[in-house]
């Protein structure tokens, strides 16, 4: 009986060495040179688990001010995302990525709903634009884990990741250099965790910006 309480205890100890209850994935980005880096998408996939069901979402895009906001958008796979037009004109809105490629009118407060596709990456970046206002651009990046989130104006981000093991920590903005706008690196999660990363570049991010050139013909459009 002594052996089974033993043998009983290792497995206990083990079940619990394998699974961290919200442990805390801290990362903390610098540039190249050394400053602070402007928000960027971070998201961890884990590499020899399941990772947890679907997260279910309200992730809306707004055209607003002869924009998209936000700019820049982060979503997991099976959700839908709500294009809505707050501006009192129309938008059309079009996308050329592969897999998501779309196009669709919008009048002033209209919306329009949809569900895009992942690649066999297991995400899949939308780049979005208007083809009546043609600065207006934004990004959309669709992730297949509910681990993601969005660095603060300080390069910093957390996330609470449920399970030991071997995950693939990735960076992602459309302004990258990097291949695919994307770095990664993996690590070996045993509890709470800190991690400096220093970008092999130095992002500068420049938004567009809107003209003031007005359009006579948008109302019939």
């Amino acid at each position: 009986m002594f052996k089974n309480i033993i043998h009983l205890s290792l497995l206990s100890s083990l079940a619990f060495s394998l699974h961290v209850h919200a442990a805390e994935l801290s990362v903390s980005i610098r540039n190249q040179d050394g400053t602070t880096v402007d928000p960027v998408i971070l998201f961890a996939e884990p590499l020899d688990h399941k990772a947890p069901d679907r997260v279910v979402q309200k992730v809306e895009i707004a055209q607003e001010g002869k924009a998209f906001a936000p700019f820049m958008t982060v979503m997991q796979h099976e959700n839908s995302v709500m294009f809505t037009n707050r501006d009192d004109f129309t938008h059309h809105i079009y996308s050329i990525s592969d897999d998501n490629r779309f196009s669709f009118k919008l009048k002033s407060d209209e919306s329009h709903e949809m569900t895009p596709n992942i690649t066999d990456s297991g995400h899949a970046q939308i780049s979005m634009g208007c083809n009546i206002h043609d600065w207006m651009s934004g990004h959309l990046l669709v992730v297949n884990t509910p681990y993601f989130t969005r660095t603060n104006t300080d390069g910093q981000a957390q996330l609470q990741l449920e399970q030991a093991g071997q995950y693939k920590i990735t960076l992602w903005h459309p302004q990258f250099r990097s291949d695919n706008q994307i770095y990664t690196r993996t690590i070996e999660f045993k509890g709470d965790t800190i991690i400096e990363w220093s970008l092999p570049e130095t992002l500068v991010v420049r938004l567009p910006e809107a003209s003031t050139e007005e359009f006579d013909f948008i109302e019939q459009y």
